[in-house]
């Protein structure tokens, strides 16, 4: 089953960069836990795959929207959306390429294997996992570890962007509690974007809009109270105010169409 398969092939990369140390996970693993927490699939949230031309602008851009589609690509696996999974997947290896990732999405004949396998759901997410392990050691290798860092914050941003919009239409409660809990990464994603601040001119602006969101759910009444308690935070149980959750959204909202422009 899906749970086995992501413990086994999603290893949360940990680095170690002038003593900063952050555990980000992968875009499969939050569409997995917004898959069971119940989200629906809405396509017309996905970002264009044809748009890929669009991003060849900078190593900024390239990088953040491989993240993006990474995600798109994980929402739409777990959604059992096997030909947009697959046009996703090259919309991946499009940005990848630009990036110098082609040898990771080349390997063991992925796209074969990936069309041979398309109905079997284990067999994708195999497939996607170990490309998304590939690409991250590259990224190590190639001293680019700044890149996997600004594609995973396109990739949460996304995620964000997607659950924020469908729990806004179902008004599912357990689809919050995961938000929430997605949510409470941004204190990560700032951290690591901190220690490649220099790395690329958009990144100030990126940290600021990160820091802007994490603002905003820390001044969520019930999120305020549990840290002033030092209390382990229950999302299940948290309640938020449509007021607080409207302003994250439009922060993630934005953040997103600057990211896609």
């Amino acid at each position: 089953n899906s749970d086995s398969i992501l413990v086994a092939d999603t290893v949360s990369v940990s680095m170690d960069d002038n003593e900063v140390s952050y555990n980000l996970p992968s875009a499969l693993q939050i569409a997995y836990v917004f898959k069971k927490s119940g989200a629906s699939f809405v396509p017309s949230l996905l970002n264009d795959k044809a748009s890929t031309n669009k991003y060849n602008t900078s190593n900024y851009k390239r990088a953040v929207n491989f993240g993006i589609y990474s995600a798109d690509l994980a929402y739409c696996l777990f959604n059992k959306k096997y030909q947009d999974s697959k046009e996703y997947l090259k919309a991946c290896k499009d940005m990848g390429a630009s990036l110098g990732l082609n040898s990771a999405f080349e390997s063991d004949n992925m796209a074969q294997r990936f069309d041979k396998n398309i109905s079997n759901e284990d067999s994708v997410i195999k497939i996607v996992s170990s490309v998304q392990l590939k690409t991250d050691v590259m990224f190590e290798q190639n001293k680019q570890k700044h890149i996997t860092v600004i594609a995973f914050t396109g990739a949460w941003t996304e995620s964000m962007y997607i659950a924020l919009e469908v729990y806004a239409k179902d008004k599912n409660k357990k689809v919050l509690a995961s938000l929430l809990e997605q949510l409470l990464l941004s204190e990560t994603v700032i951290k690591a974007l901190k220690s490649h601040q220099t790395s690329e001119a958009e990144m100030p602006t990126l940290i600021l809009a990160v820091e802007n969101i994490n603002t905003q759910f820390n001044a969520i009444a019930a999120v305020k109270l549990a840290i002033e308690k030092d209390e382990e935070m229950d999302f299940n149980l948290i309640s938020v105010t449509d007021g607080e959750l409207k302003t994250i959204s439009e922060s993630v909202k934005s953040l997103r169409t600057n990211m896609i422009n």
